[in-house]
């Protein structure tokens, strides 16, 4: 926890109030999400599963799925955050698709330049592909918003919330110096939101998205950076109670 620089925001109007605007605007961001996206987050996802099989090649966005043999032209596999997996396949027509894929595995990992695929299209979007045996959805697949609204909620809400709630409480006591308690707030703010970063980043590896997992591993993460922002404060009353003269002695 960068206790010095969150003791220096805390010192002055105008960098409490900005983050206050900050920690509302993270926090107002995921119950936005959540509230948008959670009652029908699964709605393309069923119809995606229930979908038949067309019974011949759509000329255009359809409802049903189609699937046909694809070439791989190209692949570019990464593990640089910000960066994606993107194999581009080109079709029996020769149209190319450019598909991006959330994880290297189980079927990207394994391709090179001429192989063959089976690609599924959904709605004018290549959703899937297969080889060997294996399947491996691409970003253009419907997904559980539900989770993933989730997710962001659980990055956003609880750090942002924390954070607009430690700056009231000094605006509060702006006539006095912040608190060990004003400092640890803020600063297990900032942790929370980041420890929400680091979770799903932990459990993308299933390729499956899930509130649980990232649920299971932020908890802990959380727990332990509040015990870490008590510790601060409990050290800090310990340490100013001991600098504090005795009352009781004598004046020489």
């Amino acid at each position: 926890m960068s206790q010095v620089s969150v003791s220096g925001v805390l010192r002055g109007v105008v960098g409490t109030v900005v983050t206050l605007l900050a920690g509302v605007a993270i926090a107002a961001t995921g119950i936005a999400f959540v509230a948008a996206n959670f009652p029908g987050g699964v709605r393309d996802l069923r119809a995606y599963q229930a979908a038949p099989r067309c019974p011949a090649a759509p000329s255009g966005p359809a409802e049903c799925r189609w699937t046909e043999e694809f070439t791989v032209s190209g692949v570019h596999l990464t593990y640089k955050r910000g960066d994606s997996n993107r194999v581009v396949l080109t079709g029996a027509d020769g149209e190319k698709w450019a598909t991006r894929y959330p994880t290297r595995g189980p079927v990207v990992d394994g391709l090179d330049e001429g192989d063959h695929v089976t690609g599924t299209v959904w709605r004018g979007r290549l959703t899937e592909i297969a080889a060997d045996g294996e399947s491996q959805r691409t970003f253009d697949a419907p997904a559980d918003l539900r989770a993933r609204s989730l997710v962001l909620g659980l990055i956003t809400v609880p750090g942002g919330l924390l954070m607009a709630a430690a700056c009231v409480w000094r605006l509060a006591r702006r006539a006095s110096a912040p608190t060990p308690g004003m400092v640890a707030a803020l600063g297990l703010s900032i942790a929370l939101i980041f420890a929400g970063l680091v979770a799903p980043v932990l459990t993308a590896g299933s390729g499956k998205e899930s509130f649980w997992p990232v649920a299971a591993v932020w908890l802990p993460i959380a727990a332990v950076m509040t015990a870490v922002a008590r510790g601060y404060v409990l050290r800090k009353r310990t340490g100013r109670a001991d600098a504090e003269p005795d009352a009781a002695a004598p004046v020489s």
